[in-house]
């Protein structure tokens, strides 16, 4: 049986993300130590499959500690509103969400934002950066440059997510995700999570490599499923509560 496509295009993208975005990654990596150094946290941002990127770094075995994922659907679990219109995989583009979930999450002026959009163009997300701008938060985004360039994308205003971060990582992704024609009118193999996760990776290795250079020693999680996982992270869960929002099971 011969090797499936998308098996190559994989290869591929990881082959260009090493070779084109390490630089990019290494300067996000040096913006989060000097936040972490400096007592912050990372707060990773993202809508509907770019969470995906958001969940591989926030409590994550072997992840750093001092991450906090910001979601949606924190408006229905810590903001008590109604769970019906986060339903509609469009809500993302409504104005007005990322000042609620900002607000919600209230984060400290020495936090930096980590934003994922592979499109990079709906409202949730350009208004959560351009939100941390204001309040002079660095942020790092991780996009799809050619989607958010490309003269197909669908037609929004104002500045795109790249336009408004400090360091931009692009995931390479094509434009609409979808990397491989199967037939003219059907395109699979979306490529933005496996790049995403890639770069999350990649980052939390230089953010510790870093923090070790400086004599920091990296808040790291051990796995919960090892036996000395839960005794391990309690120091970190402690360090870290009340600024640092859990996950759900």
């Amino acid at each position: 049986m011969s090797e499936p496509a998308y098996a190559d295009i994989a290869r591929t993208a990881l082959e260009q993300i090493l070779a084109t975005q390490l630089g990019a990654i290494g300067s996000a990596a040096t913006l989060v130590a000097d936040t972490i150094a400096a007592g912050g946290v990372l707060q990773v941002f993202g809508t509907g499959h770019s969470r995906i990127v958001t969940l591989e770094l926030a409590a994550r075995a072997g992840g750093l500690a001092p991450v906090s994922m910001l979601a949606v659907k924190d408006l229905v679990m810590f903001g008590g509103a109604d769970p019906g219109p986060i339903l509609d995989p469009t809500y993302e583009r409504e104005s007005g969400l990322a000042e609620r979930i900002y607000e919600l999450a209230k984060p400290s002026p020495q936090d930096a934002f980590l934003i994922v959009s592979n499109s990079g163009i709906n409202a949730a997300v350009t208004e959560m950066a351009a939100l941390a701008r204001e309040r002079a938060h660095p942020i790092i985004a991780v996009t799809s440059l050619t989607h958010t360039r490309s003269a197909g994308a669908r037609t929004t205003q104002g500045a795109h997510l790249a336009d408004l971060a400090d360091v931009v990582i692009d995931n390479l992704a094509p434009a609409g995700d979808a990397a491989l024609e199967i037939t003219p009118e059907v395109r699979i193999g979306a490529i933005s999570s496996f790049t995403g996760v890639l770069i999350a990776q990649l980052l939390t290795e230089l953010v510790c490599r870093r923090l070790l250079e400086r004599g920091i020693n990296p808040p790291v999680y051990t796995s919960a499923n090892l036996a000395s996982g839960d005794t391990r992270n309690a120091d970190l869960l402690e360090r870290y509560d009340g600024r640092v929002r859990p996950i759900e099971p």
